[in-house]
């Protein structure tokens, strides 16, 4: 199966300064490729009138306190992404603090109090329940203390951002996938194939993963616009590897037709539980399952009988340097924090250098 692409989104270069790491070589392709770099990402930066909650120090301090607080704490995405923010705080002479709230509100809210408590200068969060987003931003603000949203944003039920936000542009990411799942139908002769389905891992709570559906659906149609809606079917939980099982297994078993399937997932959790739902089922032959994220593609793609087959990687380093960058800019400088900025993605698959594409990933 080639390997696709996807194309790079226009960087604002001046709203933000990237992680002096950053480099690398583009490789060529059908469409403008992101560096393939662990630290580096393609981006798009806007620059806003987000509230970041608290007035810039202008330097006025020598040791920042900076803390993250992840809703998934132990999961490899968040570790490698507080790994990043960690390296830039502590070479600006920061410390770092790193809270897992265990997809725990109450743990998660009692995190933003001790912080609060602690005086720390600057917060990044993913949090556990989008929910809770204007209770955050409204204690930070009170507290006098900046927060920036990583991955899940902070906001309103309607999208309105409530703070800076550095996540991965999550519907070209996901159309991307929808590209690479329309050809592989296709090259498979799978669109015909009555024993085929296509299952679609949401996570509908999560709003930095509804347009990762979204985007897998329109190219998918967009592609193949004959494909039978009774062979498309959604399969929704929360991202973790568990859930992913409970509610793949749920559509397998409902579904005693189809013998052959491809998940497309909005995590690489949601798609390793998937695999393992097929593997229980016997269908692991026959069927693929894309991931999100790649942090846990080397792995899967290790083992002979795993479905585990694709996954759209993009860099915990790039999202979680960028945060920590961006705030201690905006500490140490007063330099605004742009509202929104995006990373780029790369599909991998088995075969592919993975050590080049993804070195922090690989043992």
């Amino acid at each position: 199966m080639k390997k696709m692409q996807i194309a790079k989104m226009a960087a604002a270069a001046a709203a933000l300064s990237i992680l002096t790491a950053c480099g690398g070589n583009q490789t060529s392709g059908t469409v403008a490729a992101p560096e393939t770099t662990a630290e580096a990402a393609a981006v798009s930066t806007e620059a806003g009138n987000t509230d970041t909650a608290a007035e810039p120090a202008s330097g006025q301090k020598e040791n920042y306190v900076i803390a993250g607080i992840y809703k998934m704490g132990d999961a490899t995405w968040f570790i490698q992404e507080g790994k990043a923010s960690q390296e830039v705080v502590e070479a600006a002479g920061g410390t770092w603090k790193y809270m897992d709230a265990k997809q725990n509100g109450a743990t998660y809210m009692q995190m933003i109090d001790n912080c609060i408590a602690d005086k720390v200068d600057g917060v990044l969060v993913c949090l556990p329940d989008q929910n809770l987003s204007q209770t955050t931003v409204d204690k930070l603000k009170e507290a006098n203390i900046p927060v920036i949203a990583v991955d899940d944003a902070l906001q309103t039920e309607d999208g309105t951002l409530l703070a800076p936000w550095v996540g991965i542009d999550g519907y070209n990411i996901g159309a991307a996938v929808g590209e690479w799942a329309a050809k592989y139908i296709m090259d498979n002769g799978l669109a015909e194939d009555e024993t085929f389905g296509v299952m679609l891992l949401t996570a509908d709570t999560v709003s930095s993963c509804v347009p990762r559906t979204e985007g897998q659906l329109a190219k998918l149609k967009e592609a193949l616009p004959d494909f039978p809606d009774n062979r498309i079917f959604k399969a929704d939980h929360d991202t973790s590897t568990e859930q992913g099982n409970t509610a793949a297994s749920t559509v397998i078993t409902g579904n005693p037709q189809i013998k052959k399937w491809l998940v497309l997932g909005v995590s690489d959790e949601g798609a390793q539980g998937a695999a393992r739902a097929l593997e229980a089922a016997g269908l692991e032959k026959d069927s693929v399952c894309v991931g999100l994220g790649g942090y846990l593609a080397p792995d899967e793609f290790a083992k002979e009988d795993s479905p585990f087959k694709a996954a759209a990687y993009f860099s915990a380093k790039g999202v979680g340097g960028t945060a920590a960058q961006a705030m201690m800019d905006y500490l140490q400088n007063g330099t605004p924090i742009p509202e929104k900025y995006a990373v780029d993605a790369v599909i991998v698959e088995p075969g592919d250098d993975l050590a080049a594409i993804m070195p922090e990933y690989m043992n």
